[in-house]
């Protein structure tokens, strides 16, 4: 299987047709990350499940964040630099003044989240160019809470929907969140969907990644998002903000998809 990486405008031509029950897995990378990244992050993972048959798309997100910010400092504007890494993109953003201001993401309180919907339309893009009927999705720190989103959005839909007008959120039926945090987004998700149409916990499977010493993602926030799933199998290593490529791990994730 070909190690792929879905653009939004190259959704299309990047999706291969799987076969069998749920051999897809949607890869979703962090904040100021990209597609390149999470997939050099992830090589080992990747190179097992391939074997067993998975087709691993590499998804990348449609908002492309600054190199540079402005900031007030003693009452004049100056301008700063957001680290050096070129093309890093984001799901959402935090802030509608300044796209690379990340500081409020932890915040647990409703806010919204900028942005959401073209990364929304781009996920229901590619789960309807999909030729399978189910799949898991995967995601990384901010991805992960994004992946949270979709999770609502497939729960709502497999309860909602009915045959004839089925949502593509239904082919949905399992998730992986590695280092993530909890949906603080109020308002619409898509169309008419909010979060608070997802009535209880959320149903489909899932799997949480969850580091002891992760830093910029405390585990309580972590293990604060697996308490909103119905039944989250949990896996804790002893690292911090990163997936980690041990043989444990990749045995877990794989465990995990078998049994979907």
């Amino acid at each position: 299987h070909r190690l792929q990486c879905c653009h939004p405008l190259q959704a299309k031509a990047m999706i291969m047709a799987t076969t069998g029950k749920n051999r897809t897995v949607l890869i979703i990378h962090g904040w100021a990350q990209n597609a390149y990244v999470m997939k050099s992050r992830t090589k080992k993972l990747h190179k097992r499940i391939s074997e067993l048959g998975y087709d691993c798309i590499y998804l990348e997100a449609p908002h492309l964040l600054p190199m540079t910010s402005m900031i007030e400092v003693d009452g004049q504007l100056v301008e700063v630099t957001n680290g050096g890494r070129q093309n890093a993109k984001a799901w959402f953003m935090y802030s509608a003044k300044d796209p690379s201001d990340a500081s409020n993401s932890l915040q647990e309180a409703p806010m919204e989240y900028f942005g959401l919907d073209a990364s929304i339309s781009m996920i229901r893009d590619c789960l309807c160019k999909l030729d399978t009927t189910s799949c898991t999705i995967f995601g990384f720190s901010q991805g992960a809470t994004f992946v949270h989103i979709l999770s609502m959005l497939a729960s709502i839909a497999k309860t909602k929907s009915d045959t004839k007008h089925l949502s593509p959120f239904a082919k949905v039926d399992s998730a992986i969140l590695a280092s993530g945090f909890a949906s603080m987004h109020q308002g619409s998700m898509t169309g008419n969907a909010h979060a608070s149409d997802c009535e209880g916990l959320i149903t489909i499977r899932s799997l949480h990644i969850i580091g002891d010493r992760d830093t910029s993602v405390p585990n309580s926030y972590g293990n604060k998002l697996a308490s909103l799933y119905s039944e989250p199998k949990m896996y804790i290593h002893n690292k911090g903000h990163f997936i980690p490529h041990n043989k444990e791990l990749i045995d877990t994730v794989i465990e995990f998809l078998e049994h979907a």
